[in-house]
Parts: C-alpha cells; structure tokens; sequence
C-alpha cells in the first residue's frame, strides 16, 4: 500500500462560550472535597442515594444531531424518573468544560454523564469528580483517571463499525477490476487524536486491506476536525494533490467526515460513479441517502437509545446501587437508501 502524507488542517479556534446550564445550578457555597452540596444527598461509595437524584449530563458539541439525540432521550427518562437533570454544551472548547464540570459539582449533581471534547482533558475530570465523590460515566470517547484506570464507558463497538464500512467498500471496490493503486484511493478522513475514532478507522483499513483493497489502491489520510467543513477543506486539498486519482473510496470515525469528503468531491465536478462513501454513525445517514450521491450507506446507531442507555445506568448506580457496567456497546447496523424507511423512518 502506497501511504500519502497526512494534510495538514489548520482548525478554526473555538470561540469562549458563555455557559448554559438547564436545571438549577447554586455556584455560592461551595463545598470542600469530598463533601457534598449544601442541599444534596451525596451517594455512598456503593451509590444509592437518599432523597432527590441530581444527574449532570455534558456534550462536547450539542449542534451534532447525535448529541441532541443523546441529551433528548436522557431528558424524557429523567422526567419519568423524576431525577433533576443538568445538561451542557461546552461547544469543544477544554477550558468551558473543566468550568462546566467544576460548576456543576458545585451545584450538588450526585452523577455525571460526559462526552469530553478531548481525552486529554479526562485525568482532569475525573479527579473533580473523586474528590466529590461523584461518579463518573464516559460517553462516545474513553475517558482515564491519573493512574491510567478507565471510567466505566458507553458508546459505539469501534472495531465492528470499522470492519463493516471496510468490508463494505471492498465489496463495491471489487465490482470495478480496472482499479489500480494509480487511479483508484482508499481515503480516511481520520480524528486521529481521538482514541474511539482510531478504533473505528483503524479496522476500517484492516477489514480493506484484508480483502484485497491495497493492492488496488492508494491510501490516503485527510485529517480533520470532526466537523463536515474542515472535511470539505482538507479533502479539497488531497484531490488537488492527488490529481490522477479518478476513483475515491471514503470513510471516516463520523457521517460529517464523509460527507464532507463528498462535496469536495462534487464541487470538482467527481460523480457518484467514481465516489464511495460509508460513514460510521449514521447522523447525517438520512440526510445523504436521500439525495443522489455517492453516500453509498453507515453504520446506523441510535443515539436516543445511547442517551437512554447513559442515563439509565446512572440512575440504577444512583438509587439502589446496581454497578455502571465497565463498558456498554451500542448496536449498529447498516443503513443504506434500501432500508433507510425500515430502520430510521427516512
């Protein structure tokens, strides 16, 4: 396999953004490490809280459909648990959300649910949390506290979604016996700072090669930000540097990777017939596979169930004492224009 040099992206800053919290936040009295609330009931070590249940729930991007999802679903089980919950967006901005979490813990949450724009930042936040005594769930990417010991974690099986859009493109790639490494590219458009996504695109190029990809393409990472623009930018790039490629076989950790890889194809006027795309959450699947492109499918995951899910397991944590499982996998099938109206009703 011929691997291309990674582009280069130089990403937007992220403007500071002025915190919104729903539900009641108390930031004056704040109480010393391993205390709780002024007002709260904090939980014993083995959970189970006595009196009323205050859940945190933070996302890294609320703008995402999937965050939205996530956030809604856990509100509506919250209503009916009758739990207080706080949700954040902390726009990906690392400083908003060590605020967030700290102001949150001010404000008594017995229970914190959090998808971190970086992992860098989970040492940090898990050692709020210790000292509070407030337990943790992760969510989307794996979090660790300073001594390497992980959160317990929701979120989607990595290596299963990658092998899937591998094996997926690999089928279509076989279809086509005149492409060669000289007009035909593999690409990824990767988040490879991000450990859930090197996961996925990392089986992803497995599940290629095995199938005989490399030996009739060329490999080309086109790193971006996670947001369908910077995908549009750096794909841009790479076709401008790769000018003999006639054929494009794409993927990425997220839909917006692709997505955006797709329209930088079109806009140089590449047609569905030489562009290939498979995304790994779905989020932006009914979107696409409704238009005439190269979107060819994705792995399909609920993330009203993901929500759901996240805040269930806090809730049983925080009223009887039922154990977070250490690791909880959301199911994914494919999506594509043939089941599209079966599955997600599009």
């Amino acid at each position: 396999m011929k691997r291309k040099n990674s582009l280069t992206i130089l990403a937007a800053a992220t403007a500071l953004s002025v915190l919104a919290l729903t539900g009641c936040t108390n930031t004056a009295n704040t109480p010393a490490p391993g205390s709780a609330a002024p007002g709260s009931a904090a939980p014993s070590s083995a959970g189970g809280v006595h009196g009323p249940i205050k859940i945190g729930y933070i996302v890294k991007r609320g703008t995402d459909p999937f965050a939205s999802d996530q956030v809604e679903a856990a509100k509506v089980a919250a209503a009916t648990a009758g739990v207080e919950l706080v949700t954040a967006d902390v726009k990906q901005d690392t400083g908003l959300t060590i605020s967030t979490v700290s102001q949150m813990l001010a404000s008594g949450i017995q229970g914190l649910i959090i998808v971190v724009p970086d992992q860098a930042i989970g040492p940090q936040v898990l050692q709020l949390a210790a000292a509070k005594g407030v337990p943790v769930l992760a969510s989307d990417d794996p979090i660790k506290d300073p001594s390497g010991k992980a959160a317990p974690f929701i979120g989607l099986d990595g290596a299963a979604l990658g092998t899937q859009a591998g094996k997926e493109l690999a089928k279509i790639l076989a279809t086509h016996p005149d492409s060669t490494p000289a007009n035909t590219a593999f690409v990824v458009v990767s988040q490879n700072s991000i450990s859930a996504c090197t996961e996925r695109t990392n089986a992803a190029v497995t599940a290629f090669n095995t199938a005989g990809g490399n030996t009739k393409s060329t490999f080309i990472d086109v790193p971006h930000d996670g947001t369908l623009q910077t995908a549009i930018t750096a794909m841009s790039a790479a076709i401008t540097q790769n000018s003999s490629i006639q054929n494009w076989y794409i993927t990425s950790c997220n839909d917006d990777g692709v997505a955006g890889a797709l329209r930088a194809l079109e806009a140089k006027s590449v047609t569905k017939e030489h562009s290939f795309g498979f995304g790994m959450d779905g989020a932006l699947a009914c979107v696409e596979l409704a238009k005439d492109n190269g979107f060819v499918g994705a792995n399909y995951v609920s993330f009203k169930t993901n929500g759901k899910m996240a805040f269930d397991a806090m809730y049983a944590f925080l009223k009887d004492g039922t154990a977070i499982p250490e690791i909880q996998s959301i199911p994914g099938p494919m999506i594509t224009r043939d089941n599209k109206a079966q599955l997600a009703s599009c």
